[in-house]
């Protein structure tokens, strides 16, 4: 169905939910025509994004697409693309030697070249969220309006991958100076490659967003990865409604820190065109681009202060296990007044008394009863949706051996001043002077592949080729 190149109505987007088309928007309009039916930059309600803008729209901050590549001809997308240094364009040479020739702004794992286009649309969609041009007079916004692009194609034609790709995909993404990994896909399986390469991005102090997945399940009890990896520069992302509730489908659960719009989210399609999708890998990109804005005003801030303006800031919610909102204004201010940078260098200058710091995987002699554990639990002043969380890990609560404890990113995000009474601060202070944690390898996971890496969204599809 033909729709002509002006503004583009909510009766426009109502066709575009029953499957039919959103035309590109003429350039010549001021502003971006589509912001008013992009429901989550709409004020500081959805996520706070109006105070936000009022410190940064970005800036030169390099954030990798790891998903089916990115249409880069969009007229949306194509001003904000990373460009690499290290490459002369079309010579037909790889000038830097990484593996693959004439990476200009991205590569494409799957086929082994550097023509990141995407066949499927999804990549290109979540790059939109990201980092869609702002004021140029064209669709909508991304979160970060200047920032720049670096798709690495990691997904096939059918939007599925495997986890080495994946693996493959954030080595070149952090060999080629992402600050920021985006992850909008899920896999039920981690692979040691895939576990490696986070290592990698977390010791270049690289973050790594990942959408929760869409399976309506609770990631204690069935994990998805790279979500649920125990590694502290891993931010796991859950999908919200308008109304501030869990989409349909959506994970949840501990590994899931922060929730953020997930519902009919409008942004780029393949054919300089635009769409509504919902789901976990279109709630991962807004926390995103939140900490793209974050980076841009405060450039010194590795993971560990992204993490910690993001954590630090975000909403209390109902949602379950103690998921907040994602509120991007607080978390740029939180950044930009130094106080995330202070709560990382209080983490790194050492524990305070009392607190038990805890690694990814710790053995505990409590030779105690649950309620001295209760009380160690206190002292490390983990929430109480964390302590529960340890707890359900073994049957016996109060013997249990070896804790596969997911909160490095506790010990290093900074949580405020220790809570709990002064009984408990004496429990733990003893449990590290007589009984002290031993720190032991993660308990693998076997298998020699990760399994199939799929997207973490539903798509209302546009069946229609687009009318010019």
């Amino acid at each position: 169905m033909p729709v002509k190149q002006i503004t583009v109505s909510m009766a426009l987007l109502a066709m575009l939910v029953a499957g039919g088309p959103v035309a590109p928007a003429v350039a010549d309009i001021a502003g971006d025509p589509l912001m008013a039916q992009s429901w989550h930059l709409n004020g500081d309600g959805p996520m706070g994004i109006a105070s936000a803008w009022e410190r940064t729209t970005g800036g030169e901050v390099v954030v990798a697409v790891l998903d089916s590549g990115a249409d880069l001809r969009h007229p949306d997308l194509a001003a904000n693309l990373w460009t690499n240094p290290g490459e002369i364009p079309g010579n037909g040479v790889d000038d830097d030697a990484d593996g693959y020739v004439d990476d200009v702004h991205g590569a494409d794992v799957v086929n082994r070249d550097g023509d990141p286009s995407d066949d499927n649309g999804h990549g290109t969609h979540v790059a939109g969220i990201i980092g869609a041009r702002r004021d140029n007079g064209i669709g909508s916004s991304g979160v970060a309006g200047r920032v720049r692009l670096m798709p690495v194609k990691v997904l096939d034609a059918r939007a599925a991958g495997d986890a080495e790709d994946v693996a493959a995909g954030l080595r070149y993404a952090v060999a080629h100076g992402a600050r920021i990994v985006n992850v909008s896909l899920a896999g039920p399986r981690p692979s040691r490659p895939l576990r490696d390469a986070v290592e990698a991005a977390r010791r270049a102090g690289v973050l790594v967003v990942a959408a929760a997945g869409n399976d309506g399940r609770a990631l204690d009890d069935a994990p998805s990865y790279p979500v649920s990896l125990p590694a502290a520069n891993v931010l796991g992302v859950a999908a919200a409604r308008r109304d501030g509730g869990l989409v349909a489908g959506s994970n949840y659960g501990a590994a899931a820190e922060l929730a953020a719009p997930g519902e009919d989210i409008l942004s780029t399609a393949r054919g300089g065109w635009y769409e509504l999708r919902s789901g976990t890998s279109v709630a991962a990109p807004m926390v995103t681009g939140a900490a793209a804005l974050i980076a841009s005003a405060a450039p010194a801030l590795d993971y560990r202060g992204l993490v910690s303006a993001l954590t630090m800031s975000a909403q209390t919610t109902s949602l379950p296990s103690g998921t907040r909102r994602l509120d991007a204004g607080a978390a740029v201010g939180l950044a930009a007044s130094g106080a995330a940078a202070a709560a990382v260098a209080r983490d790194a200058a050492g524990a305070p008394a009392g607190r038990v710091v805890l690694g990814r995987a710790a053995r505990v002699r409590s030779g105690g009863s649950a309620k001295r554990l209760g009380r160690v639990l206190r002292a490390a002043r983990l929430r109480p949706v964390e302590q529960r969380r340890i707890r359900r890990r073994d049957a016996v609560p109060h013997l249990f051996d070896r804790i596969d404890v997911e909160v490095e990113r506790l010990r290093e995000r900074g949580l405020g001043e220790p809570r709990g009474d002064a009984d408990a601060q004496a429990a733990g202070r003893q449990l590290q002077q007589r009984e002290p944690l031993i720190l032991v390898h993660r308990i693998e996971h076997r298998g020699k592949r990760g399994g199939r890496f799929g997207t973490a969204e539903s798509h209302q599809a546009v069946d229609d080729a687009p009318q010019r």
